[in-house]
């Protein structure tokens, strides 16, 4: 059992903190080099820089690549809401994701299985967008994978103990 809390609260800290960090770059706070600069190499230009998923980038792919892939499949639904992320709605869409972002990871040490399963729905959510809409190869997807299996390893970890039974008195 001691065993089992040390390696949940391992998972959560050392992959799933990495949600706190997109949040933040999401709502543009300067920590962990979320103010960096937009790495032409992120989006889809030549450059020799690494892309960082800091802010710069993130409103990019958050203008024009997550919003058309998401609004994509809304036009599949009956509703008629699309999302909307550009400097003139304040990337409303990114503040949306990275408060996803922050409840969820904040649930994993309050209520695990509701957090973890809010993180899975988010990471499958990244890895089809990666899948089918950038057309990534699997295998240039392992921190999407790693963020999945984590947060689905803390979902079913987390349930709860059988409760044993007391024996009748007689």
């Amino acid at each position: 059992m001691a065993m089992k809390n040390h390696f949940l609260t391992l998972l959560k800290i050392v992959p799933l903190a990495l949600y706190l960090r997109a949040a933040a770059c999401k709502f543009s706070i300067p920590v962990l080099g979320c103010d960096g600069a937009l790495c032409p190499v992120a989006i889809g230009k030549k450059g020799d820089c690494v892309p960082t998923a800091n802010t710069a980038e993130q409103m990019a792919w958050c203008e024009h690549a997550w919003t058309p892939w998401t609004n994509g499949l809304l036009a599949q639904t009956p509703f008629g809401y699309r999302v909307k992320c550009s400097a003139k709605d304040n990337f409303e869409y990114l503040k949306i994701l990275g408060a996803i972002e922050v409840v969820g990871y904040v649930l994993l040490w309050a209520a695990p299985q509701l957090g973890a399963f809010m993180l899975t729905a988010v990471m499958t959510g990244a890895t089809h967008f990666h899948l089918t809409f950038l057309k990534d190869k699997p295998e240039t997807l392992s921190v999407q994978f790693a963020l999945l299996a984590a947060s689905v390893l803390v979902f079913l970890l987390s349930g709860n103990e059988p409760v044993k039974k007391k024996a009748k008195k007689h």
